[in-house]
């Protein structure tokens, strides 16, 4: 069976052929090139037409598979050159011999192709000085390391130093600084010690001064007459218990003053004014008492409910007896809380009244 791959194959095979024996007869006449030069452009070579054998081998396999496709592993491929038989051979046997000389030719590529070429002298020389470049470099970083470690090592030794001495100079400081402290707070602790002897005199001339105020304000007293509460120009509102109607009722009357209220007769007032006899006679009674140095208008409160309406029977009074009646009423008055107990009137309070309201 004649195949048109095999007539193919065999032409490109003979061209081959010829473009070897050309690059042969161009390889000898280029005999003056550069001994490595030349050894590695024919290796170059060897690859590439191995590489091309590879390839016409390969496309032998993809025949034989198609003729296995179209008729069979049983068919017969016959090789032609020209019209000349060299030989026939099954479907299947060629596949294998095809297959096995493409792994073939694939090995001797490879094995040209990484076996290496020489190394180029330019580039042995290059790598020579680059790495000669790179010990004088190693030589320079390792002075450069061993400086800057000697300089870091100077540098720790002068911080220690400094360090050393500022720690001696703050332990110095601090001793100074404690003692410093040690005067100032014994310094301190005298000085409170003088504040409290000087606060306890200051405390004792106090009470004393306070003593002494007390006893002048009571010589004072004594020798100075006791104001009034109440003038007989005093205003009517002034007097304890004239509520404001019967205030305005007195002024309708012209009655404007304390003077004039007591000149007037209390049944013409409790007429005039609609209030209660008894009410406007211990009103006057009041506003008589009040005119007494000494007397405030609860004490004055006190005489009229233990039956005291006039400064005459006031002075007619015995101080204790007068004082006992005052007593009693104003222990009601403490219970009730109208008064304190500080208020109630003491046996001088009486006979300084007494003393006062007699002429």
């Amino acid at each position: 069976m004649r195949t048109i791959f095999s007539l193919f194959y065999f032409r490109i095979l003979n061209m081959n052929w010829h473009l070897i024996n050309d690059i042969s007869l161009n390889h000898s006449t280029n005999s003056k090139w550069d001994k490595k030069m030349s050894t590695g452009k024919t290796k170059g070579t060897l690859v590439w037409i191995s590489a091309f054998f590879s390839f016409l081998a390969g496309l032998n396999v993809f025949n034989a598979l198609f003729l296995m496709t179209l008729w069979g592993s049983d068919s017969i491929a016959e090789f032609l050159i020209m019209d000349l038989k060299l030989g026939s051979l099954s479907a299947f046997a060629y596949l294998l011999v095809s297959t096995i000389v493409t792994f073939v030719l694939l090995g001797l590529t490879f094995f040209f192709m990484f076996r290496g070429l020489p190394a180029d002298p330019d580039v042995l020389q290059r790598l020579s000085k680059v790495e000669a470049d790179l010990t004088l470099s190693a030589n320079m970083l390792e002075n450069m390391q061993i400086g800057f470690f000697r300089r870091l090592e100077d540098n720790e030794k002068a911080t220690d130093q400094a360090l050393q001495k500022m720690k001696m100079s703050l332990d110095e400081a601090r001793k100074e600084t404690s003692n410093a402290l040690d005067k100032q707070r014994k310094a301190l602790q005298e000085a409170q010690k003088e504040n409290k002897q000087n606060t306890d005199l200051i405390r004792k001339q106090t009470a004393e001064m306070t003593g002494v105020r007390k006893r002048v304000e009571k010589i004072e007293k004594a020798m100075l007459p006791a104001k009034t509460k109440l003038t007989s120009k005093s205003r009517l509102e002034e007097v304890k218990g004239v509520k404001p109607r019967l205030a305005e009722g007195l002024k309708i009357m012209g009655i404007t003053n304390v003077g004039q209220f007591l000149m007037t007769h209390p049944a013409v007032i409790a007429e005039k004014t609609m209030e209660f006899p008894e009410n406007v006679t211990n009103l006057q009674a009041l506003a008589q008492l009040l005119m007494v140095p000494g007397i405030e208008p609860n004490h004055a409160e006190l005489l009229v409910k233990v039956g005291i309406t006039s400064r005459k029977e006031l002075a007619d009074q015995d101080p204790v007896q007068l004082c006992r009646a005052i007593a009693n009423v104003a222990n009601t008055y403490v219970e009730k809380g109208k008064m304190s107990p500080s208020r109630v009137p003491t046996v001088e309070d009486v006979w300084s009244w007494i003393r006062s309201a007699k002429p």
